[in-house]
């Protein structure tokens, strides 16, 4: 009886070490995915500001 309770908790422990490494890392990956949408969807809105604050300046000569 006493191995098998042993057993137990040392599966419960190692199990909730890794449910904790495997939280871990899909909480860095969702941290991931949610910066490059943000930059991807900041990016042209970015752009287009800069563009009209510093306005090209064309030559005549079409360059």
């Amino acid at each position: 009886m006493m191995k098998k309770t042993i057993n137990f908790w040392i599966l419960l422990l190692v199990s909730i070490a890794i449910s904790a490494m495997l939280i871990g890392v899909f909480v860095k990956a969702l941290k991931f995915i949610l910066m490059m949408i943000l930059i991807l969807a900041l990016t042209p809105i970015i752009y287009i500001v800069l563009r009209l604050i510093f306005p090209t300046n064309k030559s005549e000569d079409g360059r």
